[in-house]
């Protein structure tokens, strides 16, 4: 049998040398292993006056504290009644509550808030609208079972849901004002 001289070797890529997808950042998720509170948390409250501030009008605070089980779930309490959840409504109520277009709108500022999720102290997220949830154990969207609705409920972790002041930090951090020139005198 003739050998091709011209041929390179033929060599194996160890596995371990192969690329592999990064893996993507996730973070255990805590808010059903925390306390059931009195009271709403000063800083879970900071968190939604921020949030709505933010939204460009789309959303409004629509519940935070509620000492109650889940909705269709007797026996198993809702976060809300830990003081983590919030449910945030983009529903128009004319003339003082959202917009026409609050769905959209919230819909690419609730992105940015996932985009700085860690910051932001986010671990859930459930769209009503198409029945999906986001976590932060998972990092992405999954599609789930929930009743219809026209908001968002956002849960986060209990250090930002206590503290007001780091609260207002982590949203200064995230929606900090752009560095422009002032406009210079005609």
């Amino acid at each position: 049998m003739a050998v091709n001289k011209n041929r390179r070797p033929r060599t194996r890529v160890p596995i371990h040398t192969k690329k592999r997808r990064p893996k993507k950042l996730t973070r255990p998720y805590t808010v059903s292993k925390q306390p059931v509170v009195t009271a709403p948390l000063a800083g879970m409250a900071k968190w939604v006056q921020l949030c709505c501030k933010h939204s460009d009008g789309s959303l409004w605070n629509n519940g935070i504290f509620v000492n109650r089980d889940m909705r269709n779930k007797p026996g198993i309490i809702s976060n809300h009644a830990r003081g983590l959840a919030t449910d945030l409504s983009y529903r128009w109520q004319p003339p003082k509550r959202g917009r026409q277009d609050g769905r959209k709108v919230s819909r690419a500022y609730i992105n940015k808030l996932l985009q700085n999720a860690d910051t932001l102290g986010i671990e859930l997220v459930i769209d009503y609208a198409q029945s999906r949830s986001w976590r932060c154990d998972r990092g992405t969207w999954q599609i789930g079972k929930f009743p219809s609705g026209d908001w968002w409920h956002v849960e986060v972790n209990s250090r930002l849901a206590n503290d007001p002041e780091a609260t207002k930090q982590a949203f200064q951090a995230v929606f900090r004002p752009s560095p422009q020139a002032a406009p210079k005198p005609v």
